[in-house]
């Protein structure tokens, strides 16, 4: 019994020892067609490896001008793995042709060196202006 407690404590304070604080960042401004993207949804998440779930990061919104800015930090082992998910309803035409139904669903990784050490990013990933009109490769929909 012993011996595990041991083999318990000494992984965990491995883990804390080990595991260090990166941060990323990323921004840009999305358009559908000629008019600003407002109201669209950004997840920040850092994609993991099974048994360990992916985690949410940061949720933000555009703004009316199709602008945002977001940013989070994990501590992890090893390199985090950045993916910038877009939910919005440019050019949507919907489950059953009703739009409001779903989103359609985009998905970017971040390059790796836009990762920084510490809580805060040194440096944004900047996308730049997105138009959301066309489907993209591997895009998604995401209902309710």
């Amino acid at each position: 019994r012993m011996y595990s407690l041991y083999v318990l404590l000494f992984s965990s304070l491995a883990f804390s020892v080990y595991a260090r604080e990166q941060a990323v960042g990323a921004r840009g401004t999305l358009m559908c067609g000629q008019q600003p993207l407002a109201n669209a949804e950004i997840k920040l998440w850092e994609l993991d490896t099974w048994p360990d779930p992916d985690d949410l990061l940061a949720t933000v919104y555009t703004d009316s001008q199709g602008r945002f800015q977001i940013q989070g930090h994990e501590a992890e082992m090893t390199q985090i793995n950045p993916v910038v998910k877009i939910y919005h309803r440019c050019n949507n035409k919907g489950l059953f042709n009703l739009p409001g139904l779903c989103k359609r669903k985009v998905s970017y990784e971040i390059p790796k060196n836009y990762i920084s050490a510490g809580k805060a990013p040194t440096k944004f990933y900047d996308f730049g202006v997105l138009n959301m009109e066309a489907k993209a490769p591997k895009e998604a929909t995401e209902c309710i």
